[in-house]
């Protein structure tokens, strides 16, 4: 292997580590919200909020990610913030 790819790897493994990190505190976050939601009996699934945030990330996208790319990204990142939330 090349010190190129080397290079490129040692990255993509400190931006995957950083990506984790990031993913952790949405958890965080969104375990949270749930928590505010359900003191104030505020329904936990807010349907048209998720549809906002993908589209918003879409908007932001300078395209190298196709769309439905992205809607599957969040799609699981969310999905697993709910799973998280429903363990605590």
């Amino acid at each position: 292997m090349t010190d190129k790819i080397s290079e490129h790897r040692k990255n993509i493994d400190e931006l995957d580590t950083k990506i984790l990190e990031l993913i952790q505190e949405r958890v965080d976050e969104a375990i949270s919200i749930r928590y505010l939601k359900t003191q104030q009996g505020i329904p936990l699934f807010t349907p048209e909020r998720e549809k906002s945030l993908i589209s918003q990330l879409i908007k932001k996208s300078d395209g190298r990610l196709p769309p439905e790319v992205i809607k599957d990204i969040w799609k699981t990142i969310i999905g697993g913030g709910k799973r998280t939330g429903d363990s605590q």
